[in-house]
């Protein structure tokens, strides 16, 4: 470049020497050249040579020029070449990038179908696995079968062996079964109830058979429990032979449409469930007490019950139940039958009540002139096993279940009771009806899943005295009166039944802090009001006296009030396919009220319990 600026002013100063040489516009040629050679002589070689030299210096600026622009065209191509080595650089690029791209998108697609045939081969080895782990389980069942086959039936026998030990600071003689509503009170401990209490007994342990059937899309299940509590009149003395009886003995089918019929000798409605109504899901609590737990509503008779179970986890139930009158339990004078039967012979052991039974007693006098006065009365017995009932109890539950909140449950039932006026003939005789029932809820919430529930349930209303873990009376007789003639009258009793009031309650919590340990603790109370009336007696009539008779009347004879606190704890040995051998301990703090009259003192009862237990149950 610098140099084709050179030949530029090179150029330039050739054209200003030319320039000067010209004529101006005022003069002619000639003229200018006369002039000047008359001023000046003109040296023809110095311009020769100026003329030479400024050529020369032309044609180097030209070869200047021309090396230039061949350098600018070599510049021009050079770039040129460059562009297009970029372009080619561009198009490599792109080619690349399309290989990597295909490159990406084929190794995408190997890693796709290496990733589906690790798939595959992992859905192979999981099919095989579970096909060998059957085959395995299934060949372990052959060698030891969990069930029996038996025409399309699966036969399940099950049940544990069970000793359990006992002791009572005072003395009940019933076993691991503690009667609640019996516990000594301080007024009676002079006799039995002073001393204290050990005993130890297999007569717990159970046998079991379930049947289980699908008859399409209908499941059918059957099922047996039985234990030793039922001869009572076996004695320890050298050897004990308690007889067996029917704990459970029920028949289910379970249709695909929701609905369930069940029948048999179950754990009746009114006991709360874990799980909807079904009869194999009853809650009971893991107590080593065979009398389970104060507030504990529940029973096992004769049911047939109707369940369905519909959207969003609820259940319905209605239930028909073998009932049975609790009265008041003493031989009465005043004449009512209360349906009950007398023992005896017959079908249930008992003899129908035709009529009362009149007695006679004589008083000799001491004094001069003797006399003899005879008194007779009439007795009706009510201390019998069996009642004649009316009709059955009914009743009705519904339930809800979610998996992460719990069981819930409502429940109802209605009683009838009914006792018969035995008059002189059948005429004059007449029967009396009257109406129980009551209402209930419970609970079963998962406090920490799989580790820690907390339980509750309860009972309110009259005449369910029944279904309560104490046992009291559900109903008394207003009874009638005698005259001086020992005949029946109306006065001071008009023969109704008059229903006990009565609540129960038991919470708890049921805690499994390890696969080993199982430990629970409960409360619970029941709770029985006055049901008394105003009888006018032959005797207090003549002083114008009245005399109040029914449940609660006498001082200290019935209960108020049944409380109880208890922790049981439970460890598992061992626990595997062979079954289950367990130990367990339980503490229980038992406390008896009754009713006081007159403003005196009602005597307590304090009972504290302590047992122990082990189990081998069968897998």
């Amino acid at each position: 470049m610098r140099n084709f600026q050179i030949a530029v002013a090179l150029v330039a100063l050739s054209a200003m020497c030319v320039a000067a040489a010209a004529p101006s516009d005022g003069e002619t040629a000639t003229s200018k050249s006369a002039k000047h050679l008359a001023a000046k002589p003109v040296k023809r070689d110095e311009t020769a040579e100026k003329f030479r030299q400024l050529e020369e210096v032309v044609d180097q600026q030209q070869a200047a020029l021309q090396q230039v622009q061949q350098q600018l065209q070599e510049t021009q191509e050079r770039l040129k070449r460059t562009e297009q080595r970029l372009s080619q650089t561009q198009e490599t690029a792109q080619q690349a990038d399309a290989k990597v791209a295909t490159v990406e998108t084929n190794t995408n697609l190997q890693v796709q179908k290496v990733q589906a045939d690790l798939s595959d081969v992992k859905t192979a080895l999981d099919t095989t696995t579970q096909t060998a782990q059957k085959a395995e389980k299934q060949v372990g069942e052959l060698e030891h079968p969990g069930t029996i086959a038996y025409k399309h039936i699966r036969i399940t026998p099950g049940g544990f062996l069970d000793v359990s030990g006992v002791y009572r600071t005072h003395a009940t003689n019933s076993g691991p079964a503690t009667p609640f509503n019996a516990v000594p009170l301080e007024n009676g401990l002079a006799g039995v109830g002073g001393l204290s209490e050990f005993s130890a007994t297999a007569r717990g342990s159970r046998i079991t058979l379930r049947a289980d059937a699908d008859a399409g899309t209908t499941k059918l299940a059957g099922y047996f429990e039985s234990d030793f509590y039922g001869n009572t009149l076996a004695t320890p003395n050298q050897t004990t032979a308690y007889g067996l009886r029917i704990r459970q003995a029920w028949g289910r089918a379970k249709f695909a449409d929701g609905w369930s019929i069940t029948g048999g000798q179950v754990w009746n409605l009114i006991t709360m469930n874990r799980r909807a109504a079904d009869a194999d899901a009853a809650w009971v609590p893991n107590t080593i007490d065979t009398n389970y737990l104060v507030g504990y509503d529940w029973g096992r008779q004769a049911e047939l019950r109707v369940a369905k179970t519909f959207g969003k986890g609820f259940t319905f139930a209605l239930a028909l139940t073998d009932p049975s009158y609790l009265n008041l339990g003493a031989t009465n004078t005043n004449g009512q039958v209360a349906g009950l039967a007398t023992a005896g012979a017959g079908n249930l052991g008992n003899s129908v009540v035709t009529s009362c039974t009149s007695g006679s007693t004589s008083t000799v006098s001491t004094t001069t002139p003797t006399t003899v006065t005879t008194t007779t009365t009439t007795l009706c017995p009510l201390t019998d096993t069996y009642s004649t009932n009316l009709a059955p109890d009914i009743i009705v539950k519904l339930a809800y279940d979610n998996p992460k909140l719990g069981h819930y449950e409502v429940k109802g039932i209605q009683r009838f009771f009914r006792d018969r006026i035995p008059g002189a003939t059948a005429a004059t005789s007449h029967n009396n009806t009257g109406l129980g029932g009551g209402i209930g809820a419970g609970a079963i919430v998962p406090l920490i899943a799989n580790k820690v529930d907390f339980v509750a349930q309860g009972l309110y209303g009259k005449g369910i005295s029944r279904y309560q873990d104490s046992g009291q009376y559900d109903f008394v007789v207003r009874t009638n009166t005698l005259s001086s003639s020992n005949t029946l009258t109306s006065t001071g009793g008009d023969n109704n039944l008059q229903n006990i009031k009565s609540f129960s309650a038991a919470l708890g919590f049921e805690t499994h802090p390890t696969l080993r340990v199982e430990f629970d603790l409960y409360g619970g109370s029941e709770y029985y009001s006055r049901s008394t009336y105003d009888v006018v007696s032959t005797a207090a009539a003549t002083l114008g006296k009245t005399l109040a008779e029914g449940y609660g009347a006498a001082n200290g004879v019935n209960n108020r009030n049944v409380l109880l606190g208890t922790a049981v704890l439970w460890y598992n040995l061992y626990k595997g396919s062979y079954g289950t051998l367990r130990y367990g301990a339980q503490y229980e703090y038992a406390y008896r009220g009754t009713w006081s009259v007159g403003g005196a003192k009602a005597p307590n009862g304090i009972e504290n319990i302590g047992q122990l237990g082990m189990r081998y149950i069968l897998p």
